[in-house]
């Protein structure tokens, strides 16, 4: 008898406007956003403000789910507005409840995503993954908590210099995210600029 198992697959999406686009804040408030979940089964991201002038005067508030976190209580992080730059959330959120300004701003703010920030995997397992690569070698990694130099590596596989897609599907039970770490543990992907597409599949 063969043994079945539910498989989900998720396709990362990386845009500055991916929340909201580009517009300045009328005042102190709620932002009006384009998706509160742009991910299913518990995926996220970090949340990027791109300011195209002086924000400093505004903090934003961002309230919601935090990817990993097997409590499920609603967490809440201030961003400080930039001057002609960007600014990203510590934490990756499956779902995004609100996001506020205290102040308004004349300059055009956009919240979306960066593809350098990857997206947050909940527990699960990784049981493999499909890429469409570009003329320029890129990779595909996996990372215990984040994407800094001293997380811990749990996949990475250099992609090659070929437009080309490829499928790689991992041997066993795949890699166990989340396993015996604390609740609020969980992994990263993140992809280079030369992956153009990327699937992952988890069960």
């Amino acid at each position: 008898m063969a043994i079945t198992t539910d498989i989900w697959a998720v396709t990362p999406s990386y845009s500055a406007t991916l929340y909201r686009a580009a517009a300045a804040i009328a005042g102190a408030g709620d932002i009006t956003l384009i998706t509160n979940q742009p991910l299913d089964n518990g995926a996220g991201y970090q949340i990027l403000f791109t300011c195209a002038g002086d924000a400093t005067a505004a903090t934003f508030t961002i309230t919601g789910y935090v990817a990993g976190d097997l409590s499920q209580s609603v967490t809440t992080e201030t961003v400080a507005g930039v001057d002609t730059g960007t600014a990203t959330s510590t934490n990756y959120y499956s779902r995004v409840t609100s996001i506020s300004s205290d102040a308004a701003v004349a300059t055009n703010v956009s919240i979306g995503n960066a593809i350098a920030d990857g997206m947050a995997l909940p527990r699960t397992r990784m049981k493999g993954f499909y890429f469409v690569g570009s003329a320029g070698a890129g990779s595909v990694t996996l990372t215990l908590d984040g994407n800094a130099a001293s997380d811990r590596v749990l996949l990475s596989i250099a992609t090659p210099a070929n437009v080309e897609s490829q499928q790689m599907a991992l041997p066993g039970d795949g890699i166990l995210i989340n396993g015996n770490e604390p609740q609020t543990t969980f992994g990263v992907v993140t992809q280079t600029a030369a992956v153009t597409s990327l699937t992952v599949f988890c069960g």
